[in-house]
């Protein structure tokens, strides 16, 4: 098994899903996919005009973080760009798994 950074995910039971933000031989840092994408993002008009054009109606921010992660999902399915989607169960046979934590003061994505 093959696991890349930045690129893969990882789905736990709950329907959850992680991108591994490290990948060592033997270990992997994974960060809550909303997050990711929320922590790549500097809030600024240009993103507010996004979030706009996108939904016809106010939503809240997680909602259009979200939709990023469903669409990496779909892109994933169909081929459309590299990567792969892991059960958590599985990986954990062969990695060591370390997880961000939702509130950390130190985020380097």
């Amino acid at each position: 098994m093959e696991v890349v950074a930045k690129r893969d995910l990882l789905k736990d039971r709950y329907g959850n899903y992680y991108f591994v933000s490290y990948a060592g031989k033997d270990s992997l840092t994974l960060i809550n996919a909303a997050l990711y994408y929320a922590f790549k993002e500097i809030m600024s008009e240009e993103l507010v005009e996004r979030v706009k054009a996108q939904y016809p109606n106010d939503v809240a921010c997680g909602k259009y973080f979200a939709d990023l992660v469903k669409t990496h999902i779909e892109k994933i399915e169909k081929g459309e760009i590299p990567g792969n989607i892991y059960d958590i169960e599985e990986v954990k046979g062969k990695f060591d798994l370390h997880m961000k934590p939702i509130y950390d003061e130190s985020f380097h994505l």
